[in-house]
């Protein structure tokens, strides 16, 4: 085959999963979940840093907010970055970012310091959160990409889980400062691992037209029976775009497209980080145990990690958008319900656990999405771009919230505003499938 023009999305969406795409799977999903783990720790640790700075813990906004706001810049800067220089590249630096800035934590002499290892923490976190979704979309064949992307999205909640776990074992005989070099030390550990077993995008080498010999040797390793060589043209069965890849997220018809992903993945976000940022408030109002806090946010995030695998399975097999419209709609229901369920710890703990694999799944579902929305050239970008509107919706959410609650209103006011949102980022999916359809029908208009 040393002459022959090779198609690479063929060649993945036609073979059968090989084990060194597994590899690939298997490293993007450690990142991710290590991500999950270096983002939770400090709400966890924050009483033992605080006493360590001699600060008072109420004062730990700004820490708090930093890692969220370097999260947001990376989503968006990581993606055209990734575009441009490769995924393996920037998913590698960010994961060792990430793991650094961990590690340094517990050095922190101030609470500038802190800030400042919280902000760079972000930035890590945000930009492997971008590369892992696109590194692993481009090597996951289309029959069961949506649940790859999916799983990988399901290791951020559980690498929370993790981190609570840990933080739980560590703090009480050895303190905060184990639970950092935990997440610092493994992630650069993973850095290292990916640095040396995990190939750049196949999609990408062969948009790119850059490393042609590395490219070869991706290709063998997938499909030994394929012998390419230097005269082996390798193409992709997508489209090409040129020109700055932001702007062409609203070229060629993608303006809907794009603005459309943006609302919904702010409206779910909006919602998802809102009810765990205000659990124990919302709890605390209506008369709960906070013991009880710890119940809830472990049914949330079970539903979550329950929900994400099976709508990225569903979406494999049925049509992707009314698979996600149905799941935002029972999210809707589920949340808006759950201002009657306070008056019981186990209703309200099932109506959680309910919301967690309908919001979850939805959110995960998402994020699928828009890896399938866009060509290879700006595939990290429209990725980026959309997890940054989340954690804007994230950012808005909280503070949204703790205006509505101090201004007196129900807590079943309360919910049923966090199930208009999810309504109306329905609506955002809903104008996405419409417009999509259209460009469909055009399209076969013109083939025929």
């Amino acid at each position: 085959m040393s002459n022959a023009t090779i198609n690479v999305t063929d060649l993945i969406n036609d073979r059968p999963v090989s084990r060194y795409q597994f590899g690939v799977f298997f490293l993007c999903a450690l990142a991710a979940l290590m991500d999950g783990f270096d983002s939770v720790i400090i709400g966890i640790t924050a009483p033992g840093i605080a006493a360590s700075l001699g600060l008072d813990v109420k004062d730990f906004g700004p820490v708090f907010s930093a890692a969220q706001f370097g999260f947001m810049i990376a989503a968006f800067v990581a993606g055209p970055l990734a575009d441009r220089f490769g995924r393996k590249s920037i998913l590698t630096f960010s994961v060792v970012v990430f793991g650094l800035f961990a590690l340094l934590t517990p050095l922190s002499g101030s609470f500038e310091h802190l800030i400042a290892f919280r902000f760079l923490t972000g930035l890590g976190l945000g930009g492997a959160s971008v590369t892992f979704v696109s590194l692993s979309t481009e090597y996951a064949p289309l029959r069961i990409r949506a649940t790859v992307v999916s799983i990988m999205w399901t290791m951020l909640p559980l690498g929370s889980v993790l981190g609570g776990f840990a933080s739980s074992i560590l703090l009480p005989s050895h303190g905060w400062m184990p639970v950092y070099y935990i997440g610092g030390a493994v992630p650069i550990a993973i850095a290292l691992l990916m640095l040396f077993l995990v190939p750049e995008s196949i999609s990408f080498l062969a948009v790119s037209g850059a490393r042609k010999a590395s490219l070869a040797r991706i290709v063998q390793r997938i499909a030994p029976d394929l012998h390419p060589d230097e005269t082996t043209r390798f193409v992709v069965a997508e489209e090409r775009t040129s020109g700055s890849s932001i702007s062409n997220l609203f070229t060629d018809g993608r303006a809907t497209t794009t603005l459309c992903l943006w609302g919904a993945f702010f409206c779910c976000w909006l919602v998802v980080v809102t009810l765990v940022a205000w659990v124990v408030p919302i709890l605390k109002e209506a008369g709960i145990p906070l013991s009880q806090a710890p119940l809830m946010v472990s049914a949330y995030a079970g539903g979550t990690a329950i929900g994400a695998p099976i709508v990225g399975r569903i979406m494999d097999k049925y049509d992707r958008y009314y698979v996600l419209i149905l799941f935002l709609l029972i999210a809707a229901v589920s949340v808006s319900v759950l201002g009657f369920a306070v008056t019981s710890v186990e209703l309200f703990a099932i109506g959680t656990l309910i919301s967690g694999i309908a919001v979850g799944g939805a959110s995960s579902g998402l994020v699928a999405l828009v890896a399938a929305s866009y060509p290879v050239s700006i595939r990290s970008t429209g990725v980026g771009w959309a997890v940054g509107m989340s954690r804007f919706g994230g950012t808005v959410g909280p503070a949204l919230a703790g205006l509505i609650l101090a201004s007196g209103w129900s807590l079943h006011a309360f919910f049923g505003l966090m199930g208009v949102a999810l309504l109306v980022g329905t609506g955002f999916l809903v104008a996405l499938m419409l417009h999509a359809r259209g460009d469909a029908a055009a399209a076969g208009a013109e083939a025929a």
